[in-house]
């Protein structure tokens, strides 16, 4: 698929892909929130920012408004989120750079090899289960650090390293054994 094909007509400028790009600007906000310690307002607009994912995938679906372009911002805005929340996290309340490297670097994995399949197949390829029960480990991390519940901050460290690693391995065997033999088939 050609990068063209991200922005077909007509499914640029929809409410779903309007509330991606709201959530982006939720994680900017979350930043700023965390480091001034406004736990309670970064909460808040962290809530918003989930509900916004959901009324975006929710609209997507019910007013036919799926694209590309959505399939891309969705968890674009998800990442940005989260490692602008993570570098927060750091210099705010000590959470380690190296979870902050770690978190960022699956995140860069995740968005290089998307690229490369949006460029080479015919549609963008969703997330599936252990992608999603890394982010919501890695958000009870976050917040256990945000909150400076220390009893479960290392146990949830460390789950979150294991489920980063659980979902690394699930779409990188994918990625070669389904997706890049599938996209390659028809290049001769």
């Amino acid at each position: 698929m050609e990068l063209k094909h991200i922005f077909e007509k007509g499914k640029i400028w929809t409410l779903s892909n309007f509330l991606s790009f709201v959530r982006i600007f939720f994680g900017i906000g979350i930043y700023f929130l965390i480091q001034s310690r406004m736990n309670y307002e970064a909460i808040a607009v962290g809530i918003l920012a989930m509900l916004s994912d959901y009324a975006d995938g929710y609209f997507a679906r019910k007013r036919n408004e799926v694209s590309e372009l959505g399939k891309v911002l969705d968890p674009l805005a998800d990442k940005i989120g989260i490692g602008l929340g993570s570098i927060a996290l750091h210099q705010a309340y000590g959470l380690p750079l190296w979870v902050v490297l770690f978190i960022i670097g699956r995140d860069v994995l995740i968005l290089t090899g998307s690229i490369i399949l949006v460029s080479r197949m015919p549609y963008v390829v969703p997330s599936e289960m252990p992608g999603k029960m890394a982010v919501t480990i890695i958000a009870l991390m976050l917040l256990s650090y945000l909150f400076e519940l220390t009893a479960v901050q290392k146990p949830l460290l460390y789950l979150s390293v294991i489920a980063i690693l659980i979902s690394f391995f699930w779409y990188a065997r994918k990625f070669f054994t389904e997706y890049i033999p599938k996209s390659s088939s028809g290049d001769s």
